[in-house]
């Protein structure tokens, strides 16, 4: 036992005569973060997607969930318990696309900018037929506001119907127009036919409403082109398509005609009667001033129309039969009375007057 003792010390003593160090513990390398290569930095380019900023470097390290247009990638590594490299690459998006990168706090200038191809958007082709109805459908809504003169200035300079001049029908158009204190026109049901490019025709269904009026019918326009514009040059009104909305288009005429008489309204009385109307035994004019001198003298008129039945003839010919019973102040009677009416335009006028005992 004493001599191993003895033995032990003089190890011991020779050992610390020795210069070689004493051994130490081994120490891992350690990296930390996203470690980035010069080679995944030059992949980058402003105007890149998160998704493919994503693709290229990886997930950051830190990412703010309440700062979203930031992304850092931290980088440091460690030999023997020293830090011997540390980067950091921060990157800043303006909504989804990369704006800034900063390399260790400085702004990375010569960033390249990713080019965003746009495909080509195809030419539109005008379809013909489209420009037309566009045409059409802008004559109804000016008839439906009752601008008057762009409603005139949809046909062309030289348009008139049959068995009227211009001037004359221009003349009926303004005062069917601005009668009503209401109008809708809508067109329905189209179809378009176009022997050449300045020339076209189009068919549709017409439904005409006002405060006073109603009908529906089939309608063709036939248009043309003239110096960028499509104007109507022909307008044919065709059969109407509910005989019931025409007798009562002609049931309102007549109420409205006793209506203006009982207001003592002579103008709108008067309106009630087509250019065509003569009077029996008198000339338009006389007839017309001796209503006028018997409307305006009585200071009270009522007209009752009662038993009214309608015949109607074809689509623009009627008849309306009735008992009228006439009181004012100084003045009764009741007879029975039949009104022929025809229709011209969008309205139903008398043409000829019968009156019975």
């Amino acid at each position: 036992m004493r001599f191993t003792l003895i033995l032990a010390s003089a190890l011991l003593a020779s050992c610390g005569s020795l210069d070689t160090p004493l051994l130490s513990p081994y120490k891992m390398d350690i990296r930390q973060g996203n470690y980035v290569t010069p080679e995944m930095r030059d992949q980058l380019k402003l105007g890149m997607t998160k998704q493919q900023v994503r693709y290229v470097l990886g997930t950051p390290m830190i990412a703010d969930a309440f700062h979203g247009d930031r992304w850092d990638y931290p980088y440091r590594l460690e030999q023997r318990g020293e830090i011997v490299e540390k980067r950091q690459l921060t990157l800043y998006f303006d909504g989804d696309n990369l704006a800034r990168v900063e390399s260790d706090g400085k702004v990375v200038a010569d960033m390249p900018v990713m080019v965003v191809e746009k495909p080509e958007e195809p030419v539109a082709k005008v379809d013909p037929s489209a420009e037309v109805l566009a045409h059409v459908q802008a004559w109804a809504a000016a008839w439906s506001a009752k601008k008057a003169g762009d409603y005139l200035a949809a046909y062309t300079a030289d348009y008139a119907p049959e068995g009227m001049s211009r001037e004359r029908w221009e003349k009926q158009r303004m005062d069917r127009i601005s009668r009503p204190k209401t109008i809708e026109v809508t067109l329905s049901g189209f179809a378009v036919s176009m022997p050449d490019e300045n020339h076209a025709m189009v068919e549709f269904t017409q439904n005409y409403r006002s405060d006073a009026y109603h009908d529906e019918v089939e309608k063709t326009l036939t248009l043309v082109k003239q110096e960028g514009r499509w104007l109507i040059s022909d307008e044919r009104p065709g059969r109407v398509i509910a005989a019931a909305n025409a007798e009562k288009a002609v049931q309102a005429a007549v109420n409205q005609w006793a209506e203006a008489w009982a207001a003592r309204d002579v103008e709108r009385y008067l309106a009630a009667y087509a250019d065509s109307f003569k009077p029996a035994g008198m000339s338009r004019a006389r007839w017309e001033a001796q209503r006028k001198e018997r409307i305006g003298s009585a200071q009270s008129i009522e007209v009752k129309v009662s038993e009214l039945k309608i015949v109607l003839r074809d689509d623009t010919h009627a008849s309306a039969t009735f008992r009228q019973d006439y009181r004012s102040d100084a003045y009764g009677d009741s007879m029975r009375k039949t009104l022929k009416l025809e229709k011209t335009g969008d309205a139903w006028l008398i043409v000829a007057e019968q009156a019975a005992k």
